[in-house]
């Protein structure tokens, strides 16, 4: 626990911007690391629906899980970050909390990807562009960069989960389950629009 206790503050911080956040409360992050975590989650919340009634004691408690992960991880002889603690702690605290919130609390959706009535041939490349703007194709277009972060390491790097683990600085198991659920999703998006 000497984690939470050394880096109380900035704990307290994004325990209160992912709070303020959900809520659509008035904000005004400190830094850049606040407003990056703002930002990634006012994208996942736009157009949906907010389906939990999310407390701060639940987010603390999940945070401080997190943040036990990280600080084994960041000590352990198979990952060598080249930030501080610190810095380790905000940078994962970010896409840790996304994540926990995108799949654990199952946000909804309030509007549904339809396809379009013809079916052109949809031609895209996994290379910079499919990471940072996605694409047209609907199939696609709903996957966060995280998820077509990993989409490109797997089909177009031919990356095994250890590799990609080690990429993204995650478990191999929970890159599992992140690209199984995205496949699972790939799948029903598929499924609604026929």
């Amino acid at each position: 626990m000497n984690v939470l206790e050394n880096f109380k503050d900035l704990f307290n911080d994004l325990v209160d911007m992912t709070y303020d956040t959900y809520w659509d409360q008035e904000l005004y992050p400190k830094n850049k690391s606040l407003l990056a975590l703002h930002g990634n989650l006012k994208e996942l919340f736009q157009n949906k629906k907010r389906n939990l009634d999310l407390t701060k004691e639940e987010i603390e408690q999940q945070l401080a899980l997190l943040w036990l992960g990280y600080d084994k991880q960041y000590y352990s002889k198979k990952i060598k970050p080249t930030s501080s603690i610190k810095g380790y702690l905000t940078y994962r605290s970010i896409w840790g909390i996304r994540d926990w919130l995108k799949y654990e609390l199952n946000i909804l959706k309030e509007y549904a990807y339809s396809f379009p009535e013809e079916d052109p041939i949809y031609e895209f490349k996994l290379d910079l562009n499919f990471l940072i703007k996605g694409v047209n194709y609907n199939l696609l277009a709903n996957l966060s960069p995280y998820e077509r972060y990993l989409i490109f390491l797997k089909f177009n790097e031919d990356k095994n989960l250890k590799e990609i683990a080690k990429i993204v600085q995650k478990d191999s198991r929970m890159i599992k389950k992140h690209l199984n659920s995205i496949l699972y999703k790939l799948k029903e998006t598929r499924a609604d629009g026929l």
